[in-house]
């Protein structure tokens, strides 16, 4: 068990933050692996796009290629759940 994620008082009603968690694993799992790597790498950690380019050894084209895939899936997440949490 992970201490940093305490399991909630009701198992079946998980916190706004597991939520949110929840809600990010869904994303990642959604992109391809390499989109995950791109992002991960760059819009988390900090690297150029020239390091992961190195680090992957793709060109620096596909890897521009790969963040605009990976970010445009996240953003459409985050609407479709924006959608799905405003009442009808």
């Amino acid at each position: 068990m992970d201490t940093r994620f305490p399991t909630p008082p009701h198992p079946q009603r998980p916190t706004p933050a597991e939520r949110v968690w929840l809600e990010f694993r869904v994303v990642m799992d959604a992109l391809a692996p390499s989109a995950r790597v791109v992002l991960m790498l760059h819009d988390v950690f900090g690297a150029t796009l020239e390091e992961v380019s190195t680090v992957l050894r793709l060109p620096p084209e596909a890897c521009v290629e790969l963040l605009a895939l990976a970010r445009t899936c996240v953003r459409e997440h985050a609407a479709n759940l924006a959608n799905r949490a405003r009442p009808s």
